[in-house]
């Protein structure tokens, strides 16, 4: 049995306004506000109500006043919505070809998947604004993610996004970086390679699978916790690679008996 855990570090959104409006409308529902209450609390016109909310127009101001009237901040209603916004956990194979068939689109999906903005991508590669806002529509052909105006982006993925396995990804990790990746010495304090080699019984290897996922979902935990705090340039490119199965040495396979 061979178990591989490989960790190195190498250096390296906002909700639209009418969709707000509409999360803040379903809010007033939710609590049996009407808008002649509403109205009241803000000193308007029930009239003036109704049409902010036909056409969704609102200052910043009047929507805090809003939101403090159903009693929530209005980053919480942001975020209220945003949870309610289905994300996809895996694209289709068809678009996994299309990424790995173009390397600089291949780049940009990488980045936005990694909450990458715009001007940082710009910033750290080659590529000038036309090229960049290309991938930009393609990734939003794609649902991986919505570009707003002002080339903003909008991640549509779940925190528990994966990659097919064996699919157009995984393969061309497998051909272009594995071998790459796992050459490397691992000897500076934040890289570790740990290999393992012994006998385990199936319910040993059940337990051991168990745990690499749970540390699969501390790396997206963290993955996620950081790109929302910290700042880009607190952040570097970290690659994971966890494995395990059963596995024997080649050179010992000739001298098995039959």
């Amino acid at each position: 049995m061979l178990i591989w855990a490989f960790l190195t570090a190498p250096k390296k959104t906002m909700a639209r306004s009418p969709q707000i409006i509409d999360a803040l409308k379903q809010e007033l529902r939710a609590k049996g506000i009407q808008y002649k209450q509403l109205a009241e609390k803000l000193d308007l016109s029930e009239s003036t109500i109704k049409h902010m909310f036909s056409t969704k127009n609102f200052s910043l101001k009047r929507l805090d006043q809003v939101c403090e009237v159903v009693g929530m901040e209005l980053s919480d209603l942001v975020a209220q919505h945003e949870s309610r916004v289905p994300k996809i956990e895996q694209l289709s194979i068809e678009y996994e070809r299309e990424l790995v068939s173009d390397s600089l689109l291949l780049m940009v999906g990488y980045c936005v998947v990694n909450n990458w903005t715009m001007e940082e991508i710009m910033n750290t590669y080659s590529l000038d604004e036309p090229e960049c806002i290309r991938c930009l529509a393609q990734l939003d052909r794609m649902k991986l993610i919505e570009l707003l105006p002002g080339n903003k982006i909008k991640r549509l993925i779940s925190n528990s996004f994966t990659w097919h396995k064996n699919g157009p990804i995984e393969q061309f990790f497998r051909s272009e970086a594995q071998e790459r990746f796992l050459s490397a010495s691992f000897s500076s304090d934040d890289a570790m390679r740990i290999i393992k080699l012994g006998d385990l019984s199936d319910k040993s290897i059940l337990q051991i699978i168990e745990r690499l996922e749970s540390v699969g979902a501390l790396y997206d935990e963290l993955n996620s916790e950081d790109s929302k705090k910290l700042s880009f340039n607190k952040r570097h490119g970290a690659s994971m690679v966890l494995a395990i199965r059963k596995w024997q040495f080649y050179a010992f396979r000739d001298l098995l008996r039959d």
